[in-house]
């Protein structure tokens, strides 16, 4: 009886994706992306009647928010036997990258790396050959859409291909202690380690060229560095966390200049994370403690704040990463919240 019930039940099943199969395409619009520009948005800072410079476009907790479903075989398979499948929510995000219209996304929180494709597809990575993934803090890719992600914990970077298969790993506990930040040129790959205050610079093949920096409060020295970003003229810009302060310096490791002090003031730095900079060179640091980001010219001179503590749109807790792409859309690792946010830079006015 029970054999012919299952019998049943599968031959209806395979009926079923056979006919959805059919009827139906893929979906592969990415609903975010086609509605970036065209999306309405009152949350603007700085307010009206003043010009507004950033833009609110929209939240991003989950692959559905990015455009992006279950195939009709996947709803159906978890319709029959009921099984739920996690699919892509974020638990605690840190990390992220914008690059051809895809997310990524690291989750310490889960262990995991999220790929939010463009195309409709989800990518999940939780392995690294025979490693499974610990603690993932840094993402950058590459142009050839090659995934490189620090691990704080396993002490190494992880280098995927476009999409998530591992390809070969750099570092280990005896050249690593705590690798955090990580950002690339065309042929260099440049990864704070966090616990031994320096930066360590590889080549692709991920053989080391040179390191600089070391323990200290003085130009060049660090305190617990946490955060990178490279800019179009390939100087470096590295969150010098305990020194409460960003440092500048051009590819070659040569200090060029810093800014920020301790303090709970305007343009103050209490607990800054991430770092970023637009097509106009303004400077972006986020503070995970004021939960706001602060915006700088390359003088260092305060420009404009936004974000303030809370759970609605706009708002942050302990938020982390931030990515600046090449059409200055501004992508925010609202860490407890679960989320990222998505924001623009508007040179002139709002779109």
């Amino acid at each position: 009886m029970r054999e012919n019930l299952f019998k049943g039940k599968m031959k209806l099943l395979i009926t079923l994706i056979f006919l959805l199969t059919i009827i139906s395409c893929s979906n592969s619009k990415n609903i975010i992306y086609n509605n970036l520009d065209s999306q309405e948005s009152t949350l603007v800072w700085p307010p009206y009647p003043q010009t507004p410079r950033i833009k609110f476009i929209t939240c991003i907790y989950a692959p559905s928010d990015f455009g992006i479903s279950k195939s009709w075989v996947e709803n159906a398979i978890e319709m029959f036997f009921g099984k739920e499948q996690f699919y892509g929510t974020m638990l605690r995000p840190y990390g992220i990258y914008a690059l051809n219209k895809n997310l990524y996304i690291t989750d310490p929180g889960a262990h995991i790396v999220h790929i939010y494709n463009s195309k409709g597809k989800y990518i999940l990575i939780k392995d690294a050959g025979s490693e499974e993934i610990q603690s993932p803090i840094g993402i950058a890719v590459d142009e050839e859409e090659n995934i490189y992600v620090t691990d704080s914990a396993l002490k190494k970077v992880f280098v995927f291909d476009a999409n998530g298969k591992f390809r070969y790993e750099i570092g280990s506990s005896n050249l690593f202690i705590r690798p955090s930040g990580i950002a690339l040129t065309k042929d260099t790959i440049y990864v704070i380690d966090t616990h031994s205050h320096r930066v360590l610079v590889f080549n692709k093949k991920g053989e080391l060229l040179f390191s600089f920096g070391n323990q200290g409060n003085q130009k060049g020295e660090f305190n617990y560095p946490t955060n990178i970003f490279i800019d179009k003229q390939e100087n470096l810009y590295i969150t010098d966390s305990l020194n409460f302060r960003i440092q500048i310096f051009d590819k070659n490791g040569k200090f060029l200049s810093m800014f920020g002090k301790a303090g709970d003031g305007s343009g103050d730095l209490s607990r800054p994370k991430g770092v970023a900079v637009d097509s106009e060179g303004h400077i972006y640091v986020v503070d995970s403690n004021f939960d706001n980001v602060q915006i700088f010219d390359k003088e260092g001179r305060l420009l404009l704040v936004f974000g303030k503590t809370g759970t609605g749109n706009g708002e942050l807790i302990l938020p982390a990463g931030i990515f600046i792409d090449n059409n200055d859309f501004i992508y925010l690792a609202d860490s407890y919240n679960h989320r990222i946010q998505v924001f623009k830079y508007l040179k002139n006015k709002v779109e």
